[in-house]
C-alpha cells in the first residue's frame, strides 16, 4: 500500500468517526432540548422556552453548523478561511446567543 493511499484512507476514516461523534452529540442535545421543551408546553412557562432555546443554540447549532460547513465547503471548494475564521466565529457566536437565553431563563421572574 502506498503512503498516499494509506493517508487517504485514514483521512476518510477520520472524517467518519468525527462525523458519527458529532451525530451522538447532537441527537443527545436534541433530546435535552425536546425535554426542555416539553416542560415549556405543560407548565406554560417562558422560562422554559428559553431553556429549551437556548441548550438548542448551544448544544445541537454549533454541530449542525459544522456539518454544513464540511459538507458545503467541500462541494463549493471554499478555501481554509472558512474552517480557520468564519466557522468558529460564527459558531463561538451562536453559542453566546444560546448562553445568553440560557441566563435569560435562570433570572427572569415569570
Amino acid at each position: 500500500m502506498a503512503p498516499l493511499q494509506f493517508a487517504v484512507e485514514q483521512a476518510y476514516t477520520d472524517y467518519l468517526i468525527h462525523l458519527a461523534v458529532t451525530l451522538v452529540a447532537m441527537v443527545l442535545g436534541l433530546y435535552i432540548v425536546f425535554q426542555a421543551f416539553r416542560g415549556y408546553r405543560r407548565n406554560e412557562s417562558r422560562r422554559m422556552l428559553f431553556l429549551a432555546l437556548g441548550l438548542a443554540l448551544v448544544t445541537v447549532a454549533p454541530f449542525a453548523l459544522s456539518i454544513a460547513a464540511a459538507s458545503l465547503g467541500n462541494a463549493l471548494a471554499l478555501g481554509s478561511r472558512l474552517y480557520s475564521f468564519y466557522l468558529p466565529v460564527t459558531s463561538r457566536l451562536i453559542e453566546v446567543c444560546g448562553l445568553l437565553c440560557i441566563l435569560y431563563s435562570l433570572f427572569t421572574r415569570r
